[in-house]
């Protein structure tokens, strides 16, 4: 299988959200307070074509979408010397995991950053997805913050 990571275009928009909508429901396995019913309808058309942002697109030689990913700079003013990507999501449909389009994914935005002179990334990732925090720390992620949560 030939694999093409590329900036997706307006063509791939609505597969990428149907994906959106894949991740946010895989993840109710790891947090609780997920929506069941959340479906996501109109929501990456928002960053097609923005400078600030970057959708990434996996397609086989069938033009068949295989994943995503999507990650965008932060602004946080003057408060950091150096610009600040977050990688927001990655998603592989199950069928097409174990072939490495993750990796490609993340090193595709890893370029994209440093072309916009971006010194680091961040991300956010459940504390029990392991499968993705093995695959984080083989692209050289390393925790740096913990997020807490409270339940009432």
């Amino acid at each position: 299988m030939n694999i093409y990571i590329k900036e997706a275009i307006k063509e791939d928009i609505r597969e990428i959200n149907k994906l959106l909508t894949d991740l946010i429901q895989d993840e109710r396995q790891y947090d609780e307070n997920i929506n069941k019913n959340y479906i996501v309808k109109n929501y990456y058309e928002q960053f097609l074509g923005k400078e600030d942002s970057c959708l990434i697109v996996a397609k086989d030689e069938n033009n068949t979408v295989l994943g995503y990913g999507f990650g965008f700079i932060t602004d946080y003013g003057n408060v950091y010397d150096s610009k600040i990507a977050q990688l927001d999501a990655v998603y592989i449909k199950p069928e097409y995991r174990k072939n490495g389009i993750a990796r490609q994914i993340i090193q595709y935005f890893t370029e994209w950053s440093k072309k916009n002179k971006v010194l680091y990334i961040e991300l956010k990732v459940c504390n029990d997805n392991r499968k993705a925090i093995e695959l984080y720390e083989k692209e050289g992620f390393t925790t740096d913050k913990k997020i807490l949560k409270k339940k009432l």
